[in-house]
């Protein structure tokens, strides 16, 4: 389902922390849904007033309204006019401003939805903005053990019976925390920011099979826990086929994945018998936080290797 949001829910939800007042056209504002069309086309869904690049919520802050008060009233009429040609959501006069006469009579007659506020234009703007574009921002729920590592957010995915919930249990007892476990909810904020979080059924809950369910939060205390994080890396856990335990050994096994619209670093690492997961994924953590400053130990390692075989020639 296309997710959407109408000015009438903007109204229930932000009525009294905006000061918002309906001028009319409340029973029409229930079907103008403001929609997604995505991070590279869509234009800012809040704006103030524009008659060539309309917004899907039109705002009169003060610059505005005295621009159309200096207007010849047939000039006037007509921007008005084009502005409800354009099927606004809403449109909302800031500052406390008066509306005018002409523009209720236009609003009322196109049926647009039109309210006041005595907010400041630019706060209103972007308090609107954040809150649309988190309503609207694509969602995705992955399956796994979201946790923070070091600061990071780290998604650890894997098979069935590949030890994720038993990792991620080590880890907690490691000073890192727990965000969710299972199926835990993604959300693509900004084209390179993608946040996760835990469903609130899920919520300080982690499944060890053998135990069943765990509350973290009454086991290990509040610090074991966070709210949401920017997923930065994925640690996939797998059984390698025989013959395959090696794998590159100078550079690891490292790949991507797609997450919404977004390239996801993704570290693969084999279990083994005898393998200390969580200390491995310590040291992942810690190198990606290292390559993400520029340092490349396998590029120093081959740099420092041609250099001693220069040396012996």
């Amino acid at each position: 389902m296309t997710a959407s949001v109408t000015p009438a829910e903007l109204h229930e939800r932000f009525a009294e922390r905006l000061g918002l007042e309906w001028v009319c056209g409340r029973g029409q504002a229930r079907h103008r849904e403001i929609k997604p069309t995505g991070f590279k086309t869509r234009p800012s869904l809040v704006g103030f007033l524009n008659l060539i690049h309309s917004t899907r919520i039109q705002v009169i802050g003060r610059e505005e309204y005295d621009w159309l008060e200096g207007l010849d009233s047939r000039i006037r009429w007509e921007s008005l006019a084009k502005v409800m040609d354009a099927r606004p959501a809403a449109i909302i006069v800031a500052n406390g401003l008066e509306v005018a006469d002409d523009l209720e009579q236009l609003a009322r007659e196109s049926n647009t939805p039109l309210m006041r506020t005595p907010q400041r234009d630019w706060e209103l703007i972007e308090f609107l903005e954040y809150q649309i574009s988190r309503r609207l921002a694509q969602r995705t729920t992955l399956h796994g053990v979201f946790m923070e590592v070091f600061t990071i957010g780290v998604l650890i995915t894997g098979e069935a019976g590949t030890g994720k919930s038993e990792l991620a249990l080590e880890l907690i007892s490691r000073g890192h925390r727990l965000i969710a476990d299972d199926a835990p909810e993604f959300t693509q904020l900004t084209p390179d920011i993608i946040e996760g979080s835990c469903p609130p059924v899920l919520r300080e809950c982690l499944e060890v099979r053998g135990l069943g369910i765990l509350n973290i939060r009454r086991m290990f205390g509040d610090a074991a826990l966070k709210a949401k994080k920017y997923l930065r890396l994925i640690i996939h856990l797998h059984l390698p086929e025989p013959g395959d335990e090696e794998g590159d050994r100078l550079h690891g096994d490292d790949s991507q994945r797609e997450v919404l619209d977004l390239k996801i670093p993704q570290i693969n690492l084999p279990v083994l018998a005898g393998r200390n997961m969580a200390v491995i994924t310590e040291a992942a953590v810690r190198d990606f936080m290292l390559r993400m400053k520029g340092f490349d130990a396998a590029a120093e390692f081959v740099e420092r290797h041609g250099r001693l075989l220069s040396d012996q020639t």
